[in-house]
C-alpha cells in the first residue's frame, strides 16, 4: 500500500493489538493516522489448538465495546464467571464471583488471533487510517513542530511527518532505541511456560490462580472446554520441563496444579518466555509518547499486561480529544500524569504477588494462607481485589465509561 501523502497528524509505530486498538479508538476524530507494522496480518489463518490467548478484564470489555469491536467477538471469547485463588500445600482459598460483583463476567479469555481479526476488520473500514505493512522503522527525529519517522517500505525508504508519534512497538521498542529512551529491568529469574490443555472435567468458566513455592500457575477457561495455561517456573527448571514429552509434561503439571479439573487429557505446543518487569524511563519525549509493552512489560500473574495497555491508549485518546495539537508538550504531560497512579498500582500489585507467593519461607507461607482466608471472609476486601482484577480500580477513561 502506498500513501497519497506522507504528512499525518498521528504516526503509530506498531500495528499489533495495542497499536490497532489506538487507531480504532480515534475513528471518530478528525486526525489523519498512519499505522506502521513490521509483519503481515493473515486474517485467513486457520484456527489452531495452540493459539496464544489474552485475558481481558471487564474494564477492557467496556473499552472494546466503545470501539465497536466487542460485537465481532461475541461467541468467540470465553467468559470468566469466577476466579479461584489458592496456595499449594496450604488451606487458604479466595473465590471471586461475577454474581457478587453484579457483572456479566469478571473477565474474558480471547485467542490473540480472534482478537486480531476483529481489530483489523474494524481498522480497514476507517477512512482516516492508512496502514503500511510490512514496513520497518529506521529512525525517529523529534522537532519543535513535528516528528519525522523514516521507514522501509517495499524495499525503499519513505519519510513520514506527523504532529505526534506513538510507540506501540513492544518490549524491544525500536522507537525507544532511536530516541535513546532507557528502560529499567527487574529480572524475576523465572520463565513462563505457555500452552493450552484439555481437562478431564468441564472448566465451568472458572479461572484458577494457583500459587506454588516455584511460582504461580494460571488455568484460564477457553472455548471448546480447553484451558490456557501459564506455568511460571525458575529459569533453571523451565528448560527441563520444555524437554519433556507430552505425557510427562502433563504428569508434572498435574502434580503441581492438582485435580480440580480432573485428569489433564491433552496438551498443545509449549512456548517459553523469560519474565521481568521492564519499565521505560520516559513515557514521552518531544512529540513522541510510549504506550503498552514499550512503556511497561509485566509479570503475567493476574493477567494485567494487555489490560493496562488498553487503559494507556484510552487515556491517551481522552488527552488527544482535548487538544488541537496531539503532540503538544502539555498534552503528553497530562497523559503521563493521568497514567502514573494506575501503572504504579499495577506494578506494586503484580510485583508483590510474585515475591510473596513465590517464597519458601515457612512463616510467610502460613501468613499467605491466613491472608487468603481473610480476603474470602471480608466482603469489602474481596470487592477491592475483584475491582483490581476487573480493571476498575482506578480512574476510568471516557472510553471505559461509554
Amino acid at each position: 500500500m502506498t500513501t497519497a501523502h506522507k504528512r499525518f497528524d498521528i504516526i503509530i509505530i506498531g500495528g499489533g493489538l495495542v497499536g490497532a486498538s489506538l487507531a480504532i479508538l480515534l475513528r471518530d476524530s478528525d486526525y489523519r493516522i498512519v499505522v506502521v507494522e513490521a509483519f503481515e496480518h493473515d486474517s485467513a489463518a486457520q484456527p489452531s489448538y495452540d493459539d496464544r490467548t489474552v485475558a481481558l478484564s471487564y474494564g477492557s470489555r467496556l473499552i472494546l465495546d466503545s470501539m465497536g469491536v466487542w460485537l465481532q467477538l461475541d461467541g468467540r471469547v470465553e467468559p470468566i464467571l469466577s476466579i479461584h485463588i489458592s496456595d499449594r500445600g496450604h488451606l487458604g482459598v479466595t473465590r471471586l464471583r461475577h454474581t457478587e460483583e453484579r457483572v456479566e463476567a469478571l473477565g474474558y479469555v480471547a485467542e490473540n488471533r480472534v482478537l486480531g481479526e476483529a481489530l483489523y476488520a474494524q481498522l480497514q473500514q476507517q477512512a482516516n487510517v492508512t496502514l503500511l505493512c510490512p514496513a520497518r522503522l529506521q529512525s525517529v527525529t523529534n522537532r519543535e513542530d513535528d516528528v519525522e519517522a523514516v521507514i522501509e517500505l517495499d524495499g525503499a525508504s519513505q519519510t513520514l511527518h506527523g504532529k505526534c508519534l506513538v510507540a506501540a512497538d513492544g518490549i524491544t521498542s525500536k522507537v525507544r532505541e532511536c530516541l535513546c529512551i532507557g528502560s529499567s529491568r527487574q529480572d524475576y529469574e523465572q520463565v513462563a511456560v505457555i500452552t493450552n490443555v484439555t481437562p478431564g472435567q468441564p472448566h465451568n468458566n472458572v479461572a484458577y490462580e494457583r500459587f506454588t513455592d516455584e511460582g504461580p500457575i494460571a488455568f484460564l477457561p477457553l472455548t471448546n472446554n480447553r484451558c490456557s495455561v501459564v506455568w511460571t517456573l525458575p529459569t533453571g527448571k523451565a528448560e527441563s520441563i520444555m524437554q519433556l514429552d507430552d505425557a510427562a509434561f502433563l504428569q508434572q503439571l498435574q502434580q503441581r496444579f492438582g485435580y480440580r479439573l480432573g485428569r489433564l487429557q491433552k496438551t498443545g505446543v509449549r512456548q517459553q518466555y523469560p519474565l521481568a518487569l521492564v519499565e521505560s524511563t520516559q513515557l514521552a519525549q518531544g512529540r513522541t509518547v510510549v504506550v503498552g509493552n514499550a512503556a511497561h512489560a509485566l509479570h503475567p500473574v493476574a493477567g494485567q499486561g494487555f489490560n493496562l495497555a488498553l487503559r494507556d491508549i484510552a487515556t491517551l485518546v481522552d488527552c488527544f480529544q482535548l487538544a488541537d495539537d496531539p503532540g503538544k508538550a502539555s498534552v503528553l504531560q497530562a497523559y503521563q500524569q493521568q497514567r502514573e497512579h494506575d501503572t504504579q498500582r499495577v506494578y506494586r500489585f503484580t510485583d508483590t504477588l510474585v515475591k510473596v507467593f513465590s517464597n519458601r519461607f515457612a512463616p510467610l507461607a502460613h501468613a499467605r494462607a491466613c491472608g487468603l482466608m481473610a480476603v474470602d471472609l471480608l466482603p469489602f476486601v474481596k470487592h477491592q481485589l475483584a475491582r483490581q482484577s476487573m480493571g476498575l480500580a482506578g480512574r476510568q477513561s471516557t472510553a471505559g465509561r461509554r
